[in-house]
């Protein structure tokens, strides 16, 4: 799958709760509870309703006092980590 083109949504068998800012995500697959950093909620929020890389970036600098370019690579990271954790899903 082409990352720059995949769009990432939350995985729709996790359950979730944001708590005084912070998100706190349990998978099913493994009843595994994850709390995310502040970069990792706001992309948890954000892929609600459906983003592509380049929109999580541009999120990411909305957010927080970053350029586009190191807000892809903390993205591409953090996506992938949610992914590989089962908090998201990456469809083509």
């Amino acid at each position: 799958m082409d990352v720059s083109t995949a769009t990432y949504r939350r995985n729709p068998l996790t359950a979730g709760r944001i708590v005084d800012g912070q998100a706190f995500v349990i998978t099913p697959d493994n009843n595994k509870l994850h709390s995310l950093n502040a970069t990792a909620t706001h992309l948890w929020v954000a892929a609600a309703s459906g983003l592509t890389l380049p929109q999580a970036a541009t999120a990411l600098c909305d957010e927080f006092d970053v350029t586009f370019d190191t807000a892809l690579a903390d993205a591409a990271r953090c996506m992938d980590d949610l992914v590989a954790r089962g908090i998201l899903v990456a469809l083509a």
